[in-house]
């Protein structure tokens, strides 16, 4: 697993998958392809602000996949565009 915090992670990247993983092991896909999923990554961000759970990516390439922690929680809530005053 790397860390999105220093590899220049493209967050927005259509073709990048989310997902948290609960406390209790539980997995949750987070879609973010859409305007409308915008509510749904906020609140994702906010669990994951409280320990709730945590946020992974996978960052598919060419030839293989990789595994993404997402350890830089301000650095997501700005390429999403999130509200400071929210964050």
């Amino acid at each position: 697993m790397r860390s999105a915090k220093n590899n220049d992670f493209p967050y927005r990247l259509s073709t990048v998958c989310y997902f948290e993983v609960y406390d209790d092991g539980k997995v949750v896909q987070i879609p973010h392809k859409n305007k409308s999923d915008q509510e749904g990554v906020y609140q994702a961000f906010l669990r994951a602000r409280t320990h709730t759970t945590t946020l992974y990516a996978v960052w598919p390439g060419r030839w293989s996949s990789d595994l993404f922690i997402i350890d830089d929680l301000d650095e997501f809530a700005k390429h999403f565009e999130f509200d400071e005053s929210l964050v």
